[in-house]
């Protein structure tokens, strides 16, 4: 953005400010390589090198950094920092550059640990409140007072309990399939530590994440700022960590990582599909699986119908709060009977027949039985309609830790062979694709694709660990 000659000297000024009241050291570490990117009657937004080096200032400054503009340039109510990429101020094309990103990321990793956290000496200020503006993006209606717990998942919930509240805490590990609560759970955890301790240092990683922070560090050569910004982390939260697989570098520096923060008594939180065990068996480090097995590791169970009524009759209260229409308690019952598969498509067919519910009701009438069955009828089959060849093979690699490449590879280890068949098998029961169709999504023959299916159908009875990963998938899909 083009600045004006005032715009620039008020900036300046700005700087000078932060220096004088942080300090020398505090200002070379955070706020040396600020810009500004537009200024506003009542806004401020600063460009810093990275997302991740503007996450670190706005979760640790941002108030101050507001304060002192107010104080010493003009009054403003919002403050933001945000990264050169999401500026637009960075272009490039990640995959062009992965082979060098890997030789990075193997130097990020052998040298982690040894990496020295970023405190500065020469000032030392008080951790600012926890300002809203800063703070990492949490799904504000998934609470703890949200999630609805029975005997499925208690174990998981009290697993969440003791990372919060334990005085010696570990690495805290919770698994199973989509829609059963996982996510919820670390944005819980999340935004509860934030309430209770506001100025530390909350970071939720996701796969996409990670790969784009260290995308970034290689384009930007900030590799350094990428170290501190993990290692000033209080609360390491990590969600799908089997997505992983086949990252091996990635692997060693999370490993790296999960093992300085536990050292240093900080909270580790991983939701993945799987248990450890069978994580490092479909291409998750045998190192970094034994990280998890070595802390508390918590199944959260498929919802049963009393759970599944429990969490109807909670999004029905919050939804007459609101609109003052409540959807009949017999309604509640029908759709928790037929929404079995996961808490995902419970919540989405309650949505669907609230708004029903309101309508009818904004024209003086009411949603009959027959309309409530109807719309739930269509509601569901729509969304099995889905239920394609394509999302199948989606979640069958998720399942089981790997990429459609692999599938498609003409690689011989058991667990990508066993997928292949887990693949096959799924398609042929839950859809009418022929067999050379089915070959065709992963190079294969219609012969092989019959050796497949009687390969899985023997598997699925005579191997646990297969048989709970068909399991999975049809959960996922089957029809009633």
């Amino acid at each position: 953005m083009m600045q004006n000659a005032q715009s620039t000297h008020q900036f300046t000024r700005f700087k000078s400010c932060l220096k004088e009241q942080f300090g020398q050291a505090v200002f070379d570490s955070y706020f040396d390589r600020l810009s500004l990117a537009e200024v506003g009657d009542d806004h401020v937004t600063l460009c810093a090198p990275t997302r991740f080096s503007a996450s670190l200032i706005s979760q640790r400054y941002l108030g101050r950094m507001r304060q002192v503009w107010s104080e010493q340039i003009h009054p403003v109510s919002k403050l933001s920092v945000r990264g050169a990429h999401e500026m637009g101020s960075v272009r490039a094309d990640a995959g062009i550059i992965q082979e060098s990103m890997d030789q990075q990321q193997a130097s990020l990793a052998s040298s982690l640990t040894a990496a020295p956290k970023i405190t500065p000496k020469s000032a030392q200020p008080e951790k600012p409140g926890f300002d809203s503006e800063g703070a990492p993006t949490f799904a504000q209606a998934m609470t703890l007072d949200r999630f609805c717990t029975n005997e499925t998942n208690s174990l998981a919930f009290r697993a969440i309990m003791k990372l919060l509240d334990s005085p010696t805490p570990s690495v805290t590990m919770i698994y199973g399939a989509a829609g059963r609560g996982k996510t919820h759970l670390l944005n819980a955890v999340g935004q509860e530590w934030l309430r209770r301790h506001p100025g530390d240092n909350v970071l939720y990683l996701t796969y996409d994440a990670l790969m784009t922070d260290v995308s970034e560090a290689f384009i930007s050569k900030s590799f350094k700022e990428l170290r501190a910004f993990l290692q000033n982390t209080d609360v390491l939260l990590i969600d799908d960590i089997q997505l992983l697989r086949g990252r091996k570098r990635t692997q060693e520096e999370l490993d790296c990582l999960i093992d300085k923060l536990r050292s240093a008594g900080k909270r580790v939180l991983v939701a993945g599909a799987m248990p450890p065990k069978e994580l490092a068996e479909t291409g998750i480090s045998p190192r970094l699986a034994g990280r998890l097995g070595g802390g508390l590791c918590v199944a959260v169970g498929k919802p049963d119908l009393a759970l599944r009524t429990k969490i109807a009759k909670q999004f029905a209260e919050e939804a007459m709060r609101v609109s003052g229409v409540a959807i009949p308690q017999r309604h509640l019952d029908f759709i928790a009977r037929r929404c079995e598969d996961s808490v995902r498509e419970l919540e989405g067919a309650l949505s669907l027949i609230q708004v029903a519910t309101e309508a009818s009701a904004e024209h003086g009438g009411q949603l009959t039985d027959e309309q409530m069955r109807q719309l739930l009828s269509d509601h569901l089959k729509q969304r099995r309609q889905q239920v394609t060849p394509e999302a199948i093979l989606d979640f069958t690699t998720e399942t089981f830790g790997l990429s459609k490449d692999d599938l498609m590879s003409r690689s011989r280890k058991q667990p990508i062979v066993r997928a292949r068949h887990a693949f096959c098998f799924a398609v042929r029961k839950l859809t009418d694709t022929p067999l050379t169709a089915i070959g065709s999504m992963i190079g294969r023959d219609h012969t092989t694709v019959m050796h497949s299916i009687r390969t899985a159908e023997i598997l699925a009875s005579s191997d646990p660990t297969f048989g709970s990963r068909i399991t999975a998938i049809f959960d996922e899909f089957e029809n009633d």
